[in-house]
């Protein structure tokens, strides 16, 4: 029997990965075969290999880390200078770094309240003649209408890219999220469903793609000529060691994502007399499931609380929690873009939300106490 192993010193993990001994029992195998010659990538294209199987894609390509996973795929699209790319106004600034970073425009559009992702019926308003894809972003597990985004896209010709860092084991309409975009991208983070540390994984089915994403993953370098470099770019490779990590934890998805639903539904049932308020969107296997890599809560307007006065209160009992996503125009990097007026949604939205505790080791008893304190501090205010 596999004995998990807890590195939190946390009573109440944030997020968190579930590491048992058969991952040190994998990692300590790559350990001795892992380095040299056809073995240097072992792993990684292992890993690669039941990922893209598991979601019916053609090719993976993995990287780094997310971050990276987007840039590739941009630069492997030639966006530049002067091009524009759709994305959600909420969301980490990894949607949007890459975008900045090659020097091309990130357009913030609005999201939809009910799940807190891009809002389908604001995009096309935003597209113009430089708009080059639309990146829908799977915030917390939720998803946009994928069909409609796709029909958009192929009315304007444009790339429906698809940023599935937190969606893993998401499924709208029998459809995995990673299967809707052009090229979609998974995030393998520490705090993910399953880690490898830092990583990323690119999906798609354009094999021109795939081999573009591959070339600008390692430097630019010739695929045929290995010392020799057609490009200068950023290296983006992972090592053998996060393949490893990734191809254990892979292997035990079908474990993880069901204590992910659990934990989700746990919350479901400890805050079910608290009224007007969303927890992530969760049909119970009708038109979508939610992976539910982290739960977040977001309370009406008529609470008339903001997030701050609740992670005080939440912090002064010793229960950690965290912020709903910060509207990235309203970051110093983007500042000048501050749109405010125009995304009233997302403002809104990130003024009275949260994530709360959703690591692998949390039990119902420790989510049954944090939910009635949340309820107090909600009730009372």
């Amino acid at each position: 029997m596999n004995k998990k192993i807890n590195f939190s010193s946390e009573k109440y993990s944030m997020s968190g990965p579930l590491i048992d001994q058969s991952d040190i029992k994998e990692i300590n195998k790559m350990m001795h075969i892992g380095w040299y010659g056809k073995k240097k990538y072992f792993y990684v294209e292992k890993f690669e290999k039941i990922f893209a199987a598991y979601h019916k894609r053609k090719y993976a390509i993995m990287t780094s880390n997310c971050t990276a996973a987007i840039h590739v795929t941009l630069k492997s699209l030639n966006i530049k200078k002067g091009d524009e790319i759709i994305l959600p106004e909420i969301t980490w600034i990894s949607t949007a770094s890459p975008i900045k970073q090659l020097n091309a425009k990130p357009i913030f559009c609005d999201v939809d309240p009910k799940h807190w992702c891009i809002d389908y019926k604001k995009v096309e308003k935003l597209i113009t003649k430089k708009t080059k894809a639309i990146i829908a972003v799977n915030v917390y597990g939720n998803m946009p209408n994928m069909h409609k985004l796709k029909i958009i896209c192929k009315k304007n010709n444009i790339s429906l890219l698809e940023d599935a860092a937190e969606a893993l084991g998401s499924v709208q309409n029998n459809i995995k999220a990673g299967k809707f975009g052009h090229a979609s991208f998974f995030s393998f983070h520490r705090t993910k469903t399953i880690t490898t540390g830092e990583g990323g994984m690119i999906l798609t089915d354009d094999k021109k793609l795939y081999n573009k994403c591959k070339f600008y993953r390692d430097n630019g370098r010739n695929l045929k000529e290995s010392y020799w470099c057609d490009d200068s770019f950023i290296k983006f490779m992972p090592s053998n060691i996060q393949g490893c990590l990734g191809y254990s934890q892979f292997k035990k998805i079908k474990k993880i994502l069901t204590k992910k639903k659990r934990i989700l539904n746990l919350y479901y049932k400890h805050l079910k007399d608290l009224k007007l308020i969303q927890l992530n969107i969760n049909d119970f296997g009708k038109k979508f499931v939610n992976g539910a890599w982290n739960v977040a809560i977001v309370w009406d307007e008529s609470y008339n609380i903001s997030y701050k006065y609740v992670m005080k209160k939440l912090n002064e009992k010793g229960l950690p929690t965290r912020p709903f996503f910060f509207p990235l125009s309203s970051m110093n990097t983007f500042q000048k873009n501050n749109l405010k007026k125009q995304n009233k949604i997302a403002y809104s939205i990130s003024k009275r939300g949260l994530c709360l505790p959703s690591g692998l080791i949390i039990t119902e008893n420790e989510i049954k106490y944090y939910c009635s304190i949340l309820k107090q501090i909600l009730k009372r205010k």
